[in-house]
């Protein structure tokens, strides 16, 4: 969209970028003759910083008769702090650095979002847990938010809560139905899971060959925070199946046959709720506004404000996968998912 606005509209000298995790300094043609447009994005994480100088030289009168722009991606890996503003705002890091060492309980065992994508997780499924809990909900839709994040065993602090759970989202109660709900878990694997056609093809779906680099969305075709799966409802995904026939909704968890045409309460979080990720637009079809008069609820504080209630509530977690949807046939897809975690991230899976 910004290489579109860069090179069809007219006046800009530089288009600077963010939020899709892409690299990008380069320059484009403008619309008018002779146009130069630099597009700088510095991507995520503050590694980099878009840094522009911009060289005016003016008439008498103040207008510019002439320009030189430059542009380019500063590491910032190879600068130091200030120390003069570090010793400015030492007050304020000493009351966040203590409010995120606070201890809130206790892990049973550790947790990782990378089993999360070849089956049931206890990491993702702790998060379907508490969004059916908090919103009494039938279904929950939810999805790894972070491409590798680890919660060690032990003391469980503030600061793994933003591994838990990346993002200020809140938690929205919607009203899909049954039909809903399947055509947007459809579009999810569709993004995320290969469609196998023999035993040694990849089960994940990924970009190129196959020949993924491990790293926050080098790996997979689509990002990951679109990989949602349900709670609520017992369903297998069928590898090997067409697109759109490959997800199949055996019950609700609590032995209730589920059925499409019957409207149900599903808890996501208020990205997906909004059409974040088009699954619920582009998967379930529905209209991007009609959306908002599918809310039954929201909550007024975000998930990670409740994750940190229930953590302290409890003491102790002790997540475990709920293990309610199985990927088919198992005899392809467990030696394909043992393939691609190594791919991925370099070493054998522990199950």
């Amino acid at each position: 969209a910004a290489l579109e606005v860069a090179g069809r509209v007219p006046g800009f000298d530089m288009v600077l970028i963010g939020h899709d995790h892409a690299r990008a300094c380069l320059q484009v043609a403008g619309p008018q003759e002779g146009d130069s447009v630099w597009v700088l994005n510095p991507a995520n994480n503050g590694r980099l910083v878009a840094d522009v100088d911009v060289c005016l030289t003016l008439d008498p009168q103040g207008n510019v008769t002439g320009k030189r722009i430059d542009g380019r991606l500063a590491d910032m890996a190879a600068y130091t702090p200030s120390e003069a503003f570090l010793s400015h705002f030492a007050a304020q890091r000493d009351s966040v650095q203590a409010f995120v060492s606070k201890k809130i309980g206790t892990m049973a065992r550790p947790i990782s979002t990378r089993p999360a994508y070849f089956g049931p997780s206890a990491f993702v499924d702790l998060i379907h847990t508490l969004q059916l809990a908090i919103s009494g909900a039938q279904v929950s839709l939810a999805a790894p938010l972070s491409f590798d994040a680890q919660i060690p065993q032990g003391d469980i602090r503030v600061s793994d809560m933003f591994n838990l759970y990346k993002y200020e989202n809140m938690l929205y109660t919607m009203r899909l139905t049954g039909r809903e709900i399947k055509d947007a878990l459809e579009l999810s694997y569709d993004q995320w899971i290969n469609r196998m056609q023999s035993p040694d093809d990849h089960l994940l779906l990924l970009r190129g060959e196959g020949n993924g680099e491990a790293g926050e969305r080098t790996s997979f075709r689509h990002p990951s925070y679109n990989f949602d799966s349900a709670a609520g409802i017992v369903y297998t995904v069928q590898v090997d199946a067409p697109r759109g026939e490959r997800v199949c909704i055996e019950r609700l968890a609590d032995g209730t046959p589920f059925d499409l045409n019957k409207t149900y309460e599903v808890a996501v979080n208020s990205y997906r709720g909004n059409g974040g990720g088009e699954l619920l637009t582009q998967g379930a079809g529905i209209p991007q506004e009609e959306l908002k008069t599918r809310i039954v609820r929201s909550t007024d504080k975000d998930l990670r404000y409740y994750l940190m209630q229930y953590i302290e509530r409890v003491g102790t977690v002790e997540p475990k996968p709920l293990d309610q949807w199985r990927l088919l046939p198992e005899a392809w897809t467990a030696p394909a998912a043992r393939r691609d975690y190594k791919l991925l991230f370099g070493d054998e899976p522990a199950w």
